[in-house]
């Protein structure tokens, strides 16, 4: 039976990778999305008014990498001001002249400002979203590694049967494992969703294996079905004495 749970490990990888190879294919997507939803501005000179404007402010953004530009024009005789965001890279300062386009029949609707389409409708959820994947990629290529590390170290050490005690914890808690003639404590590697299941529980059988931060403790039960088991990846810790 261990041969066969070993050998799952490296089923974790296999999905890590997948997920690795997913997070990329979203990226591109979200690029192309990007591209086919932002506006051209040829086509937004064509169909609104052009103006003059005038920079009045010009305030930097930390977070976006962005200024955001207060704008004054003229609708006809009505002024108007309007506040904008524009790449930070772009050289524009206060007092100078820019070329403006706004909706035809709505002069309140800047569609472009200096030749750069207005309109922040593609990057409130794509771009946030694109760049999610600077995180999902590289994570899950990083868990692709480490379960290949744990399925190197299990089939190196084999399989042995222990009782283990889930200690109250929220989010990473400990495991005391008990074999026949040795005594671990386990730090859990990622969150234990099943926790809640064994807490108060004595000595619940598992199977242990790996070593140092490369083990893996076995639960009887998954998350879903009881006749599943549970893999945990879990680092030893030195004991402590509370």
């Amino acid at each position: 039976m261990a041969t066969p749970l070993i050998e799952k490990l490296s089923h974790f990888k296999v999905r890590a990778l997948a997920l690795s190879v997913l997070w990329l294919i979203f990226f591109v997507a979200c690029q192309i999305g990007l591209d086919l939803l932002r506006p051209d501005p040829a086509e937004l000179a064509k169909t609104g008014v052009w103006v003059q404007g005038t920079v009045g402010k010009v305030e930097p953004s930390s977070k976006s990498g962005r200024n955001k530009v207060t704008l004054s024009y003229f609708d006809g005789a009505n002024p108007r001001t309007m506040a904008v965001g524009m790449r930070a890279a772009r050289g524009i300062e206060v007092g100078d002249k820019v070329p403006l386009v706004y909706e035809r029949g709505n002069p309140a609707k800047l569609l472009a400002f200096d030749g750069e389409a207005v309109g922040d409708s593609d990057d409130i959820l794509l771009t946030p979203l694109s760049f999610s994947t600077l995180l999902g990629f590289p994570v899950c290529l990083y868990a692709a590694y480490l379960w290949r590390s744990r399925h190197r170290s299990a089939s190196k050490t084999g399989l042995r049967e222990a009782m283990a005690t889930v200690r109250p914890g929220w989010l990473f808690p400990r495991i005391d494992v008990y074999l026949d003639r040795d005594y671990k404590l386990l730090q859990t590697r990622r969150s234990l969703r099943i926790a809640p299941r064994f807490k108060g529980l004595e000595k619940v059988p598992v199977f242990i294996g790996g070593e140092e931060t490369d083990m893996i403790v076995i639960f009887p039960r998954g998350r879903f079905s009881k006749d599943t088991l549970y893999t945990v990846p879990v680092k030893e810790i030195e004991p402590d004495t509370r």
